[in-house]
Formats: structure tokens, C-alpha cells, sequence
């Protein structure tokens, strides 16, 4: 966990990073201000001095705001104590009419995505999550969207889990089957204006994805 959470919050250093919980976020920002997404209203302003606040009321469920943040091997380390890391990967799959593959799961619209299995690259799970997700293959996995963090508490302690979000293209617009032993209901193929409306209904960690795909700029 910590050398690829290090190197990921080393290259952010100069904007920002965020994690974050369920329908809420914490950015660390190194600087003064700091452009915020739509979703990010109230935010707790603290001053990053005690990291068990910031996560405590982020999990509390409040958007927290920490500016002229610099300690980052702090907050690397205090992440590595208390978080089971977890490395996933996902997609975010064009077909050739230009509609947009999502999958309905826990009474919310999302993404196929899954964790990263030993000795597999992220282009290779994203791709392998997708058919398995969706039914969908013979994909194309084109470049990295961007990487979201969230925590979680599940399976007997809480995670921090690194989402690599990869564009894809679906060489054909192909039959949807939901891997329901997942919990997954639907999987379907919807509008771009749908797609954008849908994760603006979802988890915050979707919400930042679609700010980077509008904005087409990486959100950390």
C-alpha cells in the first residue's frame, strides 16, 4: 500500500487529493483555495492537524476541506496504519453509437470495476471486471481516466480502496448479461446525457470521476 499510495500523492502534490465516503469527501490541498466539485456543499474547514478528526467527521458524513496542507508522509503513514489498502480497477466503456455501459447494483448506478488480481495489470483487471460485470468483451482499454480513493467499512475492518478508471471501447455494441451472484440487477447500455445524470446520483467517488471526464482533467 504505501509505495503506490506515496507515488500517487507525490505526483498530486501541487493540487490536491481526495478521499472519499460514501456521498462525502476530504480533499488535502496544498494551497489556499482549491476548485471543489458541484456535489462538495457545507464542507467542515479543519486545519489537518489531527488526521483522526479529519477522516472522523468526513465518515460522519460532512465534506471536510484542509488547506495548505504539506505533511504528506504523515497522512501516507497514517493511512497505511489504519486502512486495509486495496487496488481495483474498472471501466468506463464507450460502444461504437457512443452509448455508455453502467451496471445497477445496491440500489445504485455505478460502474463495472473489481480488484486487481496478483500478477494482473490494471488495463488487464479493468477489462477482465468489465466481461465479468457486464457479459461485455472484446474490448478495447485505451488510456487511464484517472484514480479515485474510498474508504470503507466492510469484511471486518475498514479499507481504503485505489480505483484506476480506464476508457474503453466496446468494438461492438453487444448484449448485456449483470453477473447477478454480485448483486448486480442491470447492466445496460444508456445515453451519455443519462451516463453523466446517473453518476451525478451515485457514491461522491463517481461523482469526482464524472468531473474528470466533463472536465477532462484528472480530479487529484
Amino acid at each position: 500500500m504505501h509505495n503506490s499510495l506515496l507515488n500517487h500523492i507525490y505526483a498530486c502534490l501541487t493540487m490536491k487529493i481526495t478521499i472519499t465516503y460514501g456521498n462525502y469527501g476530504l480533499v488535502f490541498s496544498d494551497s489556499q483555495t482549491t476548485s471543489l466539485p458541484a456535489f462538495f456543499t457545507e464542507p467542515v474547514m479543519l486545519d489537518g492537524s489531527n488526521l483522526d478528526l479529519c477522516f472522523e467527521t468526513l465518515i460522519e458524513g460532512n465534506n471536510v476541506i484542509v488547506h495548505n496542507y504539506h505533511r504528506i508522509r504523515e497522512l501516507i503513514s497514517y493511512c497505511h496504519r489504519r486502512y486495509i489498502f486495496v487496488k481495483a480497477a474498472g471501466g468506463v466503456v464507450e460502444a461504437p453509437d457512443g452509448d455508455l455501459l453502467m451496471i445497477y447494483r445496491d440500489n445504485c448506478w455505478n460502474l463495472p470495476k473489481g480488484m486487481v488480481e496478483k500478477g494482473e495489470t490494471l488495463g488487464a483487471a479493468a477489462a477482465r471486471e468489465v466481461k465479468e460485470e457486464t457479459g461485455v468483451n472484446n474490448i478495447l482499454v485505451n488510456n487511464l481516466i484517472t484514480k479515485t480513493y474510498h474508504i470503507y467499512n466492510k469484511y471486518g475492518g475498514w479499507h481504503m480502496k485505489q480505483t484506476s478508471w480506464f476508457a474503453m471501447y466496446a468494438i461492438e455494441k453487444q448484449a448485456t448479461t449483470p453477473q447477478t451472484i454480485e448483486d448486480i440487477s442491470q447492466a445496460v447500455w444508456v445515453k451519455k446525457s443519462d451516463f453523466e445524470s446517473r453518476l451525478e446520483q451515485s457514491y461522491a467517488s463517481l461523482k469526482l470521476l464524472n468531473t474528470c471526464l466533463t472536465s477532462k482533467k484528472p480530479i487529484n
